[in-house]
């Protein structure tokens, strides 16, 4: 069995006139040796993104543009 760990947890508020929905969790975990980015709608738990590298920068590079830049 392979050893889970969140990294990050964020709570990204969104317009839901413009985005259909008020929010997403925003999650990255460290599966094993791989690197898990996870989109979550807290209303209705479906998953909104799902990307997985053994690349930790990746990862967060692609957090970075999902959050629009703004994670430093």
């Amino acid at each position: 069995m392979e050893h889970s760990e969140l990294l990050e947890a964020l709570f990204v508020e969104l317009d839901p006139l413009e985005d259909g929905f008020s929010g997403a969790l925003v999650e990255v975990h460290r599966h094993g040796n791989r690197y898990v980015l996870l989109g979550i709608a807290p209303s209705t738990g479906n998953r909104l993104l799902r990307f997985s590298s053994k690349d930790k920068e990746l990862v967060y590079a692609a957090l970075a543009r999902e959050l629009g830049g703004s994670l430093q």
